[in-house]
């Protein structure tokens, strides 16, 4: 069963944030980025939820809020 993961572009990065940078994401949450930088929400499997959960924000072409659900 996949999770929905939403992706959102933010202007600023509070400083407390965990931010993790494309580079530093495994295989499966890579791949599935630039669907999530195009529509904002997709479904993952269990992986690439576990990798994005790791992180508040993500670092990509801009600074993305990710949640998981």
């Amino acid at each position: 069963m996949g999770q929905k993961v939403t992706l959102e572009r933010i202007e600023e990065v509070p400083a407390e944030s965990r931010v993790c940078h494309y580079d530093e994401l495994d295989e499966p949450a890579k791949a599935t980025l630039p669907a999530l930088a195009n529509d904002g929400t997709v479904t993952v499997d269990g992986a690439a939820a576990a990798d994005f959960r790791d992180c508040d924000l993500v670092k990509y072409t801009d600074y993305y809020a990710i949640s998981v659900q």
